[in-house]
Parts: C-alpha cells; sequence; structure tokens
C-alpha cells in the first residue's frame, strides 16, 4: 500500500510525539511546524542563488541541512530531492538551476499545504495520525 505525503508526514510527527500526543507534544510539534513554515522558502531562496552561481561546497551543506529539516518532519520526496542536490555537489556538480528548483517548489507547495492543515488540526486538537 503505498503512502501518500500527508500519511509519511503524520506518522513522522507521531512518531516524535507518540500517537495520542498530550499538550506538551502537541506544543512541540506546533513548534517545529510552524518553524518549518517561516524558515522554509528563504531557505530555498537561499539554495537557489547558491544553485546559480555559489560554490559546491556550500550548496552541499544548504541542501544537506534542508534535507535535514524535510526528512524531519517526514517531508521524504522533498528529502530526496534536496539529498540528489546535495549529492551532485559532493561531486562537483550543479544541476541545471531552473529544473531543480522547479521540482522543489512542487514538492514544497503540498508540504507547505500539508503542514498548514496539520498546524490547524493541531488547533483543533484533531489526531496527527491518521
Amino acid at each position: 500500500m503505498e503512502h501518500s505525503r500527508e500519511d509519511e508526514i503524520r506518522d513522522r510527527l507521531a512518531d516524535i510525539a507518540g500517537p495520542d500526543p498530550g499538550p506538551a507534544e502537541r506544543a512541540l510539534l506546533g513548534r517545529l511546524i510552524r518553524s518549518y513554515l517561516a524558515k522554509t522558502p528563504a531557505n530555498v531562496d537561499r539554495l537557489g542563488e547558491l544553485l546559480r552561481g555559489g560554490d559546491t561546497a556550500t550548496l552541499r551543506e544548504h541542501a544537506h541541512a534542508m534535507k535535514g529539516s524535510a526528512s524531519n518532519i517526514g517531508a521524504n520526496s522533498l528529502a530526496t530531492v534536496f539529498a540528489e542536490v546535495e549529492q551532485a555537489a559532493c561531486q562537483g556538480i550543479v544541476g541545471d538551476p531552473e529544473l531543480t528548483l522547479g521540482r522543489i517548489a512542487c514538492e514544497q507547495a503540498l508540504v507547505l499545504e500539508i503542514l498548514e492543515k496539520l498546524a490547524d488540526a493541531d488547533e483543533a486538537q484533531v489526531p496527527f495520525r491518521s
């Protein structure tokens, strides 16, 4: 059975806080989600700058950090794209910036929509795991 992006994110959040999080765990998840929502657009902008002309070492480090952030919230497809950028940079290769940023934008839009929905669900005390 295939897991949707939302299932992957919900499963990861449940791994962090348990299937029925209490107030402290919900607060932690809320901070995690809001931090990701706040920081990701600027981090993607920076990645774009690096893809268009930064050195591969800085690109690799930035892509690695973004991969970790995406993995931490269960955004596995987005983490995979960042991992590909990181791996290419390790080899001294910078892929086509527009193609790469297009892939990231598509995945990011899906992830941010899910996280916004889960942040709203958290405020309504809805369980993170379906």
